[in-house]
């Protein structure tokens, strides 16, 4: 998705520039691209440990305390993706019912980056239902390998 972001923009950029023509959909497009890329890739971050943390509570808990913090907060993490992902479905329904289209000369219909958004959002729900099983039963939250990192 970032790739397709770049491609458009920088097509966009060089159309405008040598040619002054426009692509009516390149922003547009860009835009959808970037959300879908931000909740289609919130699970995987997820995942693997790349979340942004406050980890201020880590330096003066003990080991069990921390775990048990971690599950509340992970708790209300599977409340929260779960009621996002939810509600982007319903959204996402809602558009394909009525057939609604983007108010662009393009008039995508706006169930395709609505759909993948609230898909993205429903992968980031189950997998935060799986690190909170995982950190009930005991097991580390992430995948600690380091074939995911970027060096």
């Amino acid at each position: 998705m970032t790739v397709s972001i770049a491609v458009v923009i920088i097509s966009e950029i060089i159309a405008r520039s040598a040619f002054n023509y426009s692509f009516s959909f390149a922003w547009e497009y860009s835009a959808y691209a970037m959300g879908i890329a931000m909740f289609c890739g919130a699970a995987f971050t997820l995942r693997t440990g790349g979340h942004i943390r406050v980890s201020l509570l880590r330096s003066v808990l003990s080991h069990n305390a921390i775990h048990r913090v971690d599950i509340v907060c992970t708790i209300l993490g599977v409340c929260i993706s779960g009621i996002l992902a939810y509600s982007l479905a319903m959204l996402a329904w809602r558009s394909l019912i009525s057939g609604s289209t983007s108010p662009t000369i393009s008039a995508t219909p706006l169930i395709i980056p609505q759909g993948l958004i609230a898909l993205g959002a429903g992968l980031l729900a189950l997998q935060m239902l799986a690190r909170l099983i995982r950190l009930i039963i005991k097991e580390s939250p992430e995948d600690e390998s380091t074939s995911f990192q970027v060096e």
